[in-house]
């Protein structure tokens, strides 16, 4: 019997590695040694590879090997020049001709957290090796409304529409950060507590909304006229001031994200123009002060539940000593 060849990918980070989890953990099932699995982060050693995919199994009927983001697959930008994308297809033939060498006793797992399109010389290359590929899509429209209530009621939460809502805002952006949701909600209502709307909307930090990135984008690039810019959004009415604080914590917990080399792989399904932007946010203010401003704010938030401070005023004398800190020296631009 041949051991199955794999490829899994797809645009949601959390989806793809769930499912390429739970695949890896069902073929290492029947296996009584550990040695029997090895796994791969981002390798470049193709040496290394070709020696693990054709090494017989130990005490074992299969060997287990999971390649986890292969840079050789990594698909070119959409921008990319003729001579870049004729390097990437290079380097992914490579690759496969090593994939090709591979034991029939071998499984082999390869986990790509991107989506590739079905024209993909990877999608090509295993397919004609007779492996499977497996397109994980994020569900969206009535599918996404109903993964979010099923997940919900997985968790025992019985929620009420306007804090589905919530979790479907979160869930558009990304399913990793909807389980991150429901895992607060949980913790919340462990001792019989319900979930009410107003609560669910303390709790649940959506994602946020398009304003939110001109304001910050004014914050790190013009703090000068970050004042104007808050004016402008507390003069909407859909939008409080609790909401403009949970989606700043949102925006600088990604930002601290980015700066940390072990987690950098959540930030895989962002754009590149918008990662670059983030990156040149970070270089700008730094983790330690991002840290630092987490901080206040949710000090902030304690505060103002506590009726300690009135929640405008709070935030304003907050954002103006933020765009303070950023204020360039006098005598520069």
């Amino acid at each position: 019997m041949v051991e199955p060849l794999l490829l899994i990918h797809g645009d949601d980070p959390f989806l793809v590695t769930a499912t390429a989890q739970a695949v890896r953990d069902e073929l290492c099932s029947d296996l009584v040694s550990e040695l029997g699995l090895e796994e791969f982060k981002e390798s470049f050693d193709l040496d290394q590879i070709q020696q693990s995919i054709t090494t017989p199994p130990f005490l074992a009927i299969r060997r287990v090997v999971v390649l986890w983001d292969p840079p050789q697959f990594k698909p070119a930008r959409r921008t990319a020049q003729a001579k870049e994308s004729d390097k990437r297809e290079n380097l992914a033939a490579r690759l496969l001709s090593v994939l090709k060498q591979r034991a029939e006793t071998t499984a082999l797992v390869v986990v790509l957290r991107t989506a590739l399109p079905g024209t993909s010389v990877v999608v090509k290359g295993v397919r004609a090796m007779g492996g499977q590929v497996r397109l994980i899509s994020k569900p969206k429209g009535k599918e996404l409304r109903q993964h979010v209530e099923g997940r919900a009621a997985e968790r025992g939460l019985k929620l009420p529409p306007s804090a589905i809502q919530l979790l479907l805002e979160v869930a558009t952006a990304g399913m990793g950060g909807l389980e991150m949701e429901l895992d607060k909600l949980v913790l919340y209502s462990k001792d019989g507590t319900q979930v009410t709307g107003a609560v669910a909307s303390q709790l649940i930090t959506s994602a946020p909304p398009t304003e939110m990135y001109r304001l910050t984008d004014a914050l790190f690039n013009r703090p000068s006229t970050v004042g104007a810019k808050l004016d402008q959004m507390l003069a909407r009415p859909e939008i409080e001031p609790p909401q403009i604080m949970g989606s700043l914590a949102r925006i600088f917990r990604e930002l601290i994200t980015l700066s940390d080399p072990a987690e950098r792989e959540s930030s895989r399904s962002v754009p590149s123009w918008r990662l670059e932007r983030m990156a040149a946010q970070l270089s700008r203010a730094g983790a330690p002060r991002l840290m630092r401003w987490l901080s206040e704010l949710s000090e902030l938030d304690w505060e103002v539940r506590a009726g300690l401070v009135e929640e405008r005023l709070g935030l304003e004398t907050l954002m103006a000593g933020m765009a303070t800190e950023l204020q360039p020296p006098r005598g520069r631009g």
